[in-house]
């Protein structure tokens, strides 16, 4: 009898342990969920910027987003979107080594965040080290950015430059398939189709 009352203790434990460790996994703090509002506003800057095609006063968007980057890691200093965000701008001023030094901070804060792993591939894209690319892009497409339209392009781009032209047109095809009106990915397609026909045949 007391072998089966032990018994439901030690379930009742482990019951009570996966719940717990669940609810508090979900729960987000007052000071996270403040750092990521002032993220939130610092991301809607970056992508503004980006979208511009005429970046000559951009600037005065890049120094906005800092203040907020600022104030969410004021916050929480190891807020993964927070450091993300001020790798981007580093990545825009093609200051890659401030953006590695940012990434790999948040990276020992969150390892297994694919947000973190995608800027790294970004930088090291940046450098032109594409199989170090590859290397944090297929991280994180294997971990949540599978359909994400950026991500397949990047690797396209790395495979190609690195003459894998069957992965290169996967890549390619998926972000076709994401986004259907990309330009791009069309585009690179196309080109890998007119490097690999063989023209020796055409009269």
């Amino acid at each position: 009898m007391k072998q089966i009352i032990r018994f439901f203790i030690i379930i009742c434990i482990g019951i009570f342990s996966v719940n717990y460790s669940q609810n508090t996994s979900a729960y987000e703090s007052p000071l996270t969920q403040t750092a990521n509002e002032y993220c939130v506003k610092g991301d809607k800057i970056l992508d503004y910027y980006e979208r511009l095609e005429d970046k000559s006063n951009g600037d005065k968007y890049l120094n906005a987003a800092k203040y907020f980057y600022y104030q969410a890691t004021r916050v929480d200093l190891s807020n993964a979107n927070a450091l993300v965000g001020r790798a981007r701008i580093a990545l825009y001023q093609n200051k890659i080594r401030d953006a590695k030094n940012e990434l790999m901070i948040a990276l020992n804060f969150n390892e297994v965040n694919p947000k973190v792993s995608y800027y790294l591939g970004e930088t090291f894209f940046q450098e032109g080290d594409y199989t170090e690319a590859i290397d944090y892009y297929t991280w994180a497409y294997s971990h949540g950015y599978r359909y994400d339209y950026k991500t397949n392009l990047k690797l396209g781009i790395c495979y190609e430059k690195l003459n894998d032209v069957k992965k290169a047109r996967k890549h390619y095809t998926n972000a076709i398939n994401i986004m259907p009106a990309s330009v791009e990915a069309k585009a690179r397609i196309q080109g890998l189709d007119i490097i690999n026909t063989d023209y020796s045949k055409v009269k």
